[in-house]
């Protein structure tokens, strides 16, 4: 590579790109947005910055290598995202929007999903005996107060019915 601003813009993305996968896992989707994302130096002086075209080859060129390396996984990624959403005691459904919101793959969400099938039950009755207690509710009113409760966390209605009704 023998362009100077293209040299040093690619550069400052690989070692934004370090930087933000030594912090946590990413996503591609969510890495590749990051990257493309202007810094404040770049958007002061759009000198500094490469034509599109050529952006788009050097991050394309820079994922590639990550990936080869086997610096970014989604699988990982996905991983992480749902140990973060069950310590944060969130349902399936929550986990399944967080996924798509990270634009994964269909087949590796699945398999996670499925993967995760057992620890919902006793997730939801973490969350409703934290919040709740383990009494039934005593009237109806508190039978919605709960049903409203685990469907905010993400939950499925069969899974808040099970729950709240202690099935």
């Amino acid at each position: 590579m023998q362009d100077p601003v293209a040299e040093a813009w690619i550069k400052a993305r690989r070692e934004r790109a370090f930087r933000l996968l030594a912090a946590r896992e990413q996503s591609l989707h969510e890495l590749r947005e990051k990257l493309f994302k202007p810094t404040a130096a770049e958007t002061a002086d759009p000198e500094k910055t490469p034509n599109q075209a050529t952006c788009t080859e050097l991050i394309n060129q820079l994922i590639e290598f990550l990936l080869e390396h086997v610096l970014q996984s989604d699988e990982r990624f996905i991983e992480s995202l749902a140990n973060k959403f069950l310590r944060q005691g969130k349902g399936p459904l929550a986990l399944q929007q967080g996924y798509w919101k990270h634009q994964l793959a269909k087949q590796l969400v699945n398999q996670q999903l499925k993967s995760l099938e057992p620890l919902w039950y006793p997730q939801i009755m973490r969350v409703r005996e934290k919040r709740f207690g383990n009494q039934p509710p005593i009237d109806q009113r508190e039978a919605g107060k709960m049903q409203r409760f685990l469907a905010q966390r993400g939950f499925t209605p069969d899974l808040i019915r099970k729950a709240v009704f202690l099935e």
